[in-house]
């Protein structure tokens, strides 16, 4: 069967995008080749293949679950049903990130991670070492996330990425790990904190797209409003107390906390320095929490 008899037969019953990304997945070409060429004969073994593939995205199952992989600040991720699918929007926060490391003055950094999921955030930092000054003597990269099967992925993927001995993977709730071992700990250092957690309320995970929701609900939802997990990750961040470090914390939020997340931060941390970002569809997406 020719790629121009799959189109004709099964690009009405998903969106010709994903068709294309399918077909291109399943025979080993890119994308170009199936738009160039349709009359290449694809064998029966890979035609069952698709329509397997054609199936579970119908039944509404996300497009980087079933090609295995997503795109994220310009490098590939592996990504399965065990990790968040990596977003535009969390780009913000890794560039972010990187304007914060290009001004630092060769003072030791520990950046942490939390929630690492694919490991696609503290991987992107790492590739970009260079332009961030991450490269001073001291300065220290942490992925952490409770999840094995997460992590497994995370050190996959910064293995393929070449930074595997740069980012240290640890298992954990928020920032135990590095808490509790006073060796992951510098002294005179300046901590960047970056965090994606759960942030969806109940009410907004209800009304989520069938595709969101076959994403693992762990990474997703969070309780009080969507604020459960950022609450305890702040209660942690308040024990981290290193003698003359600097504190920046970098999180993902929902529009509508951002109200709620002022607040509770302006209660826990008087002092703080608070400022939002705007996601590229003019949302508010990103909080920085100077301390």
């Amino acid at each position: 069967m020719r790629i121009r008899d799959l189109f004709i037969k099964y690009s009405s019953k998903i969106d010709l995008l994903d068709f294309e990304l399918i077909v291109a997945h399943t025979i080993n070409k890119s994308r170009e080749f199936v738009l160039a060429y349709p009359e290449y004969k694809i064998s029966k073994f890979k035609i069952e293949n698709l329509k397997l593939k054609i199936s579970r995205r119908m039944r509404g199952e996300p497009l980087a679950y079933i090609l295995g992989h997503k795109e994220f600040y310009g490098l590939d991720f592996k990504v399965n049903e065990n990790t968040l699918i990596p977003r535009p929007e969390t780009e913000i926060l890794a560039e972010l990130a990187l304007q914060e490391l290009a001004t630092n003055n060769l003072q030791p950094i520990t950046i942490i991670d939390i929630g690492t999921g694919s490991g696609n955030i503290i991987i992107s930092l790492a590739k970009n070492s260079k332009s961030c000054r991450l490269s001073v003597v001291g300065c220290k990269l942490f992925g952490v996330d409770i999840s094995d099967e997460a992590l497994k992925i995370a050190k996959y993927n910064a293995k393929k990425h070449k930074v595997v001995k740069k980012i240290k993977f640890l298992k954990g709730n928020f920032l135990n790990p590095i808490i509790k071992n006073t060796k992951y700990q510098i002294p005179d250092a300046k901590y960047v904190i970056l965090a994606n957690l759960p942030y969806l309320s109940e009410k907004i995970y209800g009304s989520a797209s069938r595709e969101v929701k076959r994403e693992p609900k762990s990474a997703l939802l969070s309780a009080e409003e969507g604020l459960s997990h950022y609450k305890k990750l702040f209660a942690q961040i308040k024990k981290l107390s290193v003698v003359g470090c600097k504190l920046l914390v970098l999180i993902e939020i929902s529009p509508e906390q951002k109200n709620r997340i002022t607040k509770l931060i302006k209660t826990l941390f008087s002092g703080a320095k608070i400022r939002f970002f705007k996601d590229l569809a003019g949302k508010w997406r990103i909080c920085k929490i100077t301390l």
